[in-house]
């Protein structure tokens, strides 16, 4: 029996936005509607988010840039966290996620979805740790059914898609942990979930509750983001025992996730050196069937603090052309503090010139057309036609304004390569 069949709610949304997604994404539906029925793309959107835009994810549709905003225990400002969901839908992004770990979670949530109609991704493990942790508690302590109440509860609310470390073995764990790792485990949940799995000697709840995660899943149409625990947090770290370990145990998920109607992505690397990024890639949707891969970076170089959204770029632009389908940005904030309203708006640019340039490199069509439409407008001093044109319309408004009246830029002036060559009609005779 096929996905759609098995997932009504998900039948419902491509039966009503099909042929729109289609001219979006420039497919044929029936590409469309194949990609999701083996699992290499999926439509994000939860019946219970008003108003979503259901959202594509998996090459050949366009690659999607994903947005981390939230509090942390020692910067908590809704109103603040508010002012960078709008930052980062008006600087492009394609999707939000809800990191949010101080405060009143629940309420931040409830917020964000009803304020954001892109679809809205979470993890829910932090709302449960966080219950543990403020009141002094070891995490250690979290009864698993409490965490399957909170994915429960929080796709009821119109959740899109969960990070759920599942794929996080007990064994893999030990690879981390007791092998020759530099930065052992940096992923949040990862560590929670590795410190439970030590302390109580027991595998990963997630994962033998897998199945209890799958149906509520199916019920909502929650995308499964089946999370990186194990990724590696150095460059020196990718590609070890441990992250390999996770991969082939996230590809078996995610065939499993297909199998019960429910649309599953695959988290990927965090930091990957260059001459590794393409290998690592393919690597990773070769075993997990070709799902679509989520990868935050992947940061090339480990030492660029302040401008990690630059490393993350470059890594990200790489794992493009070699299969990515969603890049999670990066801010100047990565490994410092929370970003800022600018470092949102800096770090979903970055993240889309790497969508962009990977994309022109594979030759998509859109791709394409924009680079050729971009260097036409600027044979021609076209400049309403290059600020349409560019990823940042308002950018180029802002460093032409003081001289907004001139015809050619700033930087040239009256020594205008163009303006030379149209003003001397016998060159070239």
């Amino acid at each position: 029996m096929s996905i759609l069949n098995l997932n009504t709610a998900l039948a419902t949304f491509l039966d009503k936005h099909l042929d729109a997604l289609a001219a979006r994404e420039r497919l044929a539906p029936e590409e469309i509607t194949k990609g999701i029925e083996n699992g290499t793309m999926v439509l994000l959107a939860n019946p219970n988010h008003k108003n979503v835009v259901p959202t594509l994810v998996g090459q050949p549709a366009s690659v999607k840039v994903n947005a981390n905003i939230g509090t942390s225990p020692l910067k908590n400002d809704i109103r603040c966290e508010m002012v960078k969901l709008q930052t980062a839908i008006n600087a492009g992004t394609d999707t939000v996620m809800d990191l949010s770990i101080g405060g009143d979670l629940n309420a931040i949530r409830t917020e964000m979805l009803d304020k954001c109609i892109l679809p809205l991704g979470t993890v829910p493990m932090y709302a449960v740790a966080q219950k543990y942790i403020d009141a002094g508690k070891d995490p250690a302590e979290i009864d698993p059914e409490e965490i399957f109440a909170e994915i429960e509860s929080q796709a009821l609310q119109g959740v899109d898609y969960m990070t759920v470390h599942c794929g996080l073995t007990r064994r893999g764990a030990d690879f981390a942990t007791n092998g020759d790792r530099i930065m052992g485990i940096v992923s949040r949940g990862g560590s929670i979930l590795a410190r439970w799995m030590i302390k109580n000697d027991k595998e990963n709840p997630l994962l033998t509750g897998y199945d209890r995660i799958l149906e509520i899943a199916r019920k909502y149409n929650v995308t499964l983001s089946l999370g990186d625990g194990l990724r590696p947090g150095a460059g020196t770290d990718a590609g070890d025992a441990a992250q390999w370990e996770e991969v082939m145990v996230l590809g078996q998920l995610a065939k499993r996730g297909l199998a019960a109607g429910v649309q599953c992505m695959i988290e990927g690397p965090g930091h990957v050196r260059m001459d590794e990024v393409e290998a690592q890639i393919k690597s990773i949707k070769k075993l997990t069937n070709g799902a679509p891969l989520y990868v935050l970076g992947p940061l090339t170089i480990d030492c660029s603090p302040g401008y990690d959204h630059i490393a993350g770029a470059i890594g990200g632009a790489i794992g493009v052309r070699a299969g990515v389908d969603f890049l999670c940005y990066l801010t100047p904030a990565e490994h410092l503090t929370l970003p800022s309203i600018e470092d949102v708006h800096a770090g979903v640019m970055a993240s889309r010139i790497a969508a962009q340039a990977g994309e022109a490199a594979l030759g998509r069509a859109h791709a394409v057309e924009r680079e050729l439409a971009m260097s036409r407008a600027r044979k021609a001093l076209d400049w309403e036609a290059m600020s349409t044109l560019a990823l940042d319309p308002a950018m180029v408004e802002k460093r032409r304004e003081e001289h907004k009246d001139k015809r050619e830029c700033a930087m040239c002036g009256k020594f205008c390569a163009y303006k030379m060559i149209e003003e001397n009609p016998s060159c070239g005779d």
